[in-house]
């Protein structure tokens, strides 16, 4: 069965630096290139599989109710299912984790509403390091930065998190809680009285009991607490949430070719394969699979079997903290017997318009895009939208994305 991914939301706070920009609107619902701020960290979830939404209201919550109740045409669009929680009263953080309770998977992601921390979610979710302890409860996303003033420190012994220190008197370099959390239901069972905050009177607990958990990631971050920042990310966080994109053939590239591979007990990955597909999650690329399927125009199996089996790649995937973000095959083939598809296309690889359809809709920044496959055809498809285009050996794939990204790290300032 699916995994369902859930993220909670915290939407509820008053946002009072933002001063009357919030009168009336809660400050995640305030408008960013052209949607309510919200929406854009919704959307980079789904990149990583989030498909349950709780959004947990506080301060203006019929304005939230009634954009994201019932019948709700972002959550269509968004292929997602999403769910309004109201706290009755300001009750703090793990107040309004407390009243949704009756939601909560037995582990979910926390994040805050009002910021945005573009990092590889899944490495958060999934897996264990063999310097965690098996008693957490709590994983949190932290965030090295630079002569930072406006946020407190997080000291850590190993994995775990010891101590947060308070904000620094003169700007400072360190570690920062960038309000993301991956979280164990238990947790609940650490809330007290309410009002409660998840930062200040949970998480010191879980430090006595070594429960909590820190890994450090280097992304793209912005909060819109104040006006300056809310202004910032006006200007620039559609450019911002752009990425280089990895075009992937798939047959003798990321699996052995068996020769119209399209069951799960056929698949078989090469070695290397989804550790270079988490490398260029890691690394902030938008990775995508382009493959041709003859197969279906052949008629020995139906597109609906390809579906299948992708969906079992992106579970594979998940497990190791690493997944794709789109696919698109080519169901067609001049020599095919399904009449419809016995046809010359323009997608079938070395035509490029499966690259091209990708383009359109994720819009990566193409001058440090690249398409990798086993064939010079694969190649060429990337040579032809204007990206680099590589033909690399079955079992070449880890390497030839190590490459990459090397020369990718030369050519772009790190990001703090």
């Amino acid at each position: 069965m699916k995994t369902v991914m859930q993220a909670a939301i915290l939407i509820g706070g008053k946002g009072t630096r933002l001063g009357n920009a919030v009168a009336e609107t809660p400050k995640p619902l305030l408008e960013v290139c052209g949607r309510p701020f919200v929406e854009h960290v919704m959307c980079n979830l789904r990149r990583f599989g989030f498909t349950d939404f709780l959004l947990l209201a506080g301060y203006r919550a019929e304005v939230v109710k009634e954009r994201y109740g019932p019948d709700c045409s972002f959550a269509r669009t968004l292929g997602a299912n999403i769910q309004v929680v109201v706290e009755p009263q300001p009750l703090g953080t793990a107040g309004a984790l407390q009243c949704a309770a009756g939601y909560l998977h037995d582990e979910f992601l926390l994040l805050n509403g009002d910021s945005i921390f573009d990092f590889n979610y899944l490495d958060l979710c999934r897996g264990s390091c063999a310097n965690e302890p098996d008693n957490w409860l709590a994983r949190v996303a932290l965030l090295p930065v630079q002569e930072a003033d406006r946020y407190g420190f997080v000291e850590l012994d190993g994995a775990v998190i010891s101590a947060f220190r308070e904000k620094p008197d003169t700007p400072q370099s360190g570690l920062i809680n960038s309000g993301v959390y991956w979280l164990k239901s238990a947790v609940l069972e650490h809330i007290g009285s309410t009002p409660c905050s998840l930062e200040q009177d949970v998480f010191p607990r879980l430090i006595e009991q070594s429960g909590l958990i820190g890994r450090s990631y280097r992304g793209y971050f912005i909060d819109i607490g104040i006006p300056q920042d809310l202004e910032r990310a006006r200007k620039e966080l559609t450019n911002k949430l752009r990425r280089p994109a990895a075009f992937l053939d798939r047959d003798g590239t990321l699996n052995y070719d068996e020769g119209y591979t399209h069951r799960i007990d056929q698949f078989r990955w090469v070695e290397g394969a989804k550790e270079a597909i988490k490398a260029l999650n890691d690394a902030g690329f938008n990775v995508f699979v382009v493959t041709n399927q003859a197969g279906i125009a052949r008629g020995y199996y139906e597109p609906e079997q390809v579906t299948v089996l992708h969906t079992w790649m992106q579970e594979q995937l998940a497990m190791c903290g690493a997944h794709i973000d789109d696919i698109r095959f080519c169901p067609h083939h001049p020599e095919g017997t399904v009449a419809p598809l016995a046809v010359a296309c323009d997608c079938r690889k070395p035509g490029t318009a499966m690259l091209e359809d990708l383009i359109t809709q994720w819009q990566p920044q193409l001058e440090h895009s690249f398409m990798l496959g086993d064939a010079e055809k694969d190649a060429a498809a990337g040579r032809a939208v204007g990206i680099t285009g590589l033909q690399v050996p079955t079992g070449g794939i880890l390497q030839a994305v190590t490459e990459r990204l090397q020369a990718y790290a030369r050519s772009t300032p790190a990001t703090d």
